[in-house]
């Protein structure tokens, strides 16, 4: 399966561990897509139907579409690198203009 960046697909998040998020949900694909197409880990970003208002820099919005039917926050606090084994069928993707400020908010975190 290919993966790009900036695609939302349905990730595996189980087993779980203290706080972290779980269970199948969709998420963004954030590693590159050279880095996709060699490595056997992918970084991702988990979606919560849970939505926080004005939570950024660690949530941002993403509305529905295509077979994403609920509107998510992004939990970019809970970025993390897994195994592509856990990663399902794509779902949906971001626009540039939400990649962009995405991107921005974790550098926020991170910085």
């Amino acid at each position: 399966m290919e993966l790009h960046k900036g695609d939302i697909h349905l990730v595996n998040f189980n087993p779980a561990k203290g706080g972290e998020i779980g269970k199948l949900r969709p998420a963004i694909i954030m590693s590159s897509d050279e880095d996709s197409a060699i490595l056997q880990t992918a970084i991702v970003i988990p979606l919560s139907t849970v939505i926080e208002a004005d939570a950024q820099p660690y949530r941002y919005l993403i509305t529905s579409r295509e077979e994403l039917h609920k509107d998510s926050d992004a939990c970019i606090y809970e970025i993390r690198s897994l195994s592509k084994t856990r990663i399902k069928q794509r779902v949906a993707k971001l626009t540039s203009e939400e990649l962009q400020i995405i991107t921005e908010n974790l550098c926020k975190i991170i910085n």
